[in-house]
């Protein structure tokens, strides 16, 4: 009798369970927890089989996991200097210390005629409020739009700035940067430690669907990615958030030495294509 009672109690216990599965932890769950190692083999391989040197940080946003190659080495940041720019200006907008909707009238020495961005081509006399100088400044990469708003900020305020948030190897004045300072200002912004909820969402929103794609979000057209690129001599960057499923991770790539700019792009998407995968496994 207490045997067929023990052997009833297992039975009802294993019926309960299996339909409660939320309670255990899923295989695949376990899998994300200590694939680490796995995503840092499938990276280096790929970078051995392909020419090109590369600076790269990655970050697991719910694991914590983190794994880094050449991550510290500073080198032109291009156009990532942008993301240092309209972060500190978000930052004083939440803090009440200017207005996004205050306007800059663009003058003919304000006109940066060169890479890439539409205000050049509108030319000098039209105004922009700080916002739209923001958004045109991570979704076009606009030079002119950035340009203007450090000189509103002043280039010293958003150097104290980078500082202040831990971008040790940054420079506004000689544009350096490293993936590792990318990254980590990307997780501030995530994690709404640099200025209000909203305003880290909207500053997010532009980094959404830019008129540059063929990077990080190349071969992985399901995933939302916020990213901002960078092009110099020789370099080819581009530092984002993957979003996979509800499952967000830091991807911030730097090049150098670069002899084929579009097989760097598309090398950069295979990365970012091979840790989306791996994640998933």
């Amino acid at each position: 009798m207490k045997k067929a009672l023990l052997l009833f109690t297992y039975a009802l216990l294993f019926m309960l369970l299996g339909r409660n599965l939320s309670f255990i932890p899923t295989m695949s769950f376990l899998n994300k927890e200590n694939n680490a190692a796995q995503i840092k083999e499938s990276v280096d391989k790929f970078l051995r089989e392909n020419q090109g040197k590369y600076s790269l940080y990655y970050k697991d946003l719910k694991t914590g996991q983190v794994l880094g190659v050449n991550e510290h080495v500073q080198m032109t940041g291009a156009s990532l200097n942008k993301l240092v720019i309209v972060a500190y200006l978000y930052e004083q907008a939440g803090k009440g210390k200017l207005n996004l909707e205050d306007r800059i009238a663009v003058q003919k020495k304000d006109i940066q005629d060169y890479g890439t961005g539409s205000i050049r081509y509108a030319g000098e006399g039209k105004s922009y409020s700080l916002r739209t100088l923001a958004e045109l400044s991570l979704k076009q990469s606009d030079n002119t739009a950035a340009h203007l708003l450090e000189i509103r900020l002043g280039e010293d305020a958003v150097q104290a700035f980078a500082q202040k948030i831990g971008l040790s190897a940054t420079s506004m004045k000689n544009n350096k940067t490293t993936a590792r300072d990318m990254a980590q200002i990307l997780e501030l912004i995530w994690e709404d430690k640099i200025t209000t909820q909203a305003l880290s969402r909207e500053m997010l929103d532009y980094m959404k669907d830019t008129f540059f794609e063929d990077r990080l979000a190349r071969f992985i057209p399901g995933a939302v990615v916020f990213h901002k690129t960078g092009d110099a001599v020789n370099m080819v960057h581009d530092v984002g958030i993957v979003l996979q499923d509800s499952d967000p991770f830091i991807l911030s790539i730097l090049s150098y030495d670069v002899s084929d700019e579009q097989k760097t792009k598309e090398n950069i998407g295979k990365i970012a294509k091979i840790i989306y995968d791996e994640r998933d496994q």
